[in-house]
């Protein structure tokens, strides 16, 4: 086979922006996969930059303003979607100033909306449900899910959840949140990283996995109080 040559790569790489807009990690595994040498890949990816046809930047502002005019996510779903299309971690610490809380109450509240006007004729229990579970899908937070909820079915029964049912629900958040500190834990001290260091790279790989922005940081202050660290 034929080496692919900086021309042709070029060329294949255009072609691919040419359907939709791409990530640097889309595109470097895009080439990868078509075999170009990675010394071609690295000339290709400045020549892109360059360009302005690949900036991660402008990709994650793009995304946000689809997203809210177009799939209506939560930053939970959002976070998940990104990382897999490989925006890193760094970067994600901005989409907070991008898609305000306020945005994403907002988004939460019209997907209700919709979603509440399928649920008529069922019960207070049935519509809070379901509403639960589509908005958690959504990806948007829980704190902020039970306050909509609440606010939209004020004329039912005034539990959003019934009390053992948050319970539980918390409960599990909780425990999935422990598990994943002690993991990533593991594998950031296994790295190096220590004190504040360690701390900081826990709280966005937790981020990352879509942890309300104050469960984590409640779980870190009492880790904090745990070890008598200031």
């Amino acid at each position: 086979m034929a080496e692919i040559t900086r021309e042709k790569a070029m060329d294949m790489a255009v072609k691919y922006l040419s359907f939709k807009s791409r990530t640097s990690s889309e595109m470097v595994e895009y080439l990868k996969k078509k075999n170009v040498d990675d010394v071609i890949i690295s000339d290709v990816m400045q020549k892109l930059g360059e360009y302005r046809y690949i900036d991660d930047v402008v990709y994650l502002k793009n995304y946000v303003e689809n997203n809210r005019h177009l799939n209506y996510y939560g930053s939970r779903r959002m976070i998940q979607d990104l990382k897999k299309r490989g925006i890193d971690d760094q970067l994600l610490l901005s989409l907070e100033d991008l898609f305000s809380k306020e945005d994403e109450y907002q988004g939460c509240e019209m997907v209700a909306k919709k979603n509440l006007r399928a649920l008529k004729g069922q019960t207070s229990a049935q519509k809070k449900k379901k509403l639960y579970d589509k908005l958690g899908r959504m990806g948007y937070p829980t704190e902020m899910v039970l306050e909509v909820i609440k606010t939209l079915v004020r004329e039912e029964e005034p539990l959003e959840l019934t009390e053992d049912e948050l319970a539980d629900e918390e409960q599990k958040l909780s425990e999935k949140l422990n598990r994943d500190y002690e993991k990533y834990l593991r594998a950031h001290q296994r790295k190096g990283a220590v004190g504040k260091e360690l701390m900081f790279r826990i709280k966005k790989s937790l981020m990352g996995r879509g942890y309300p922005y104050a469960l984590i940081n409640k779980k870190l202050e009492a880790k904090r109080e745990e070890l008598g660290e200031e």
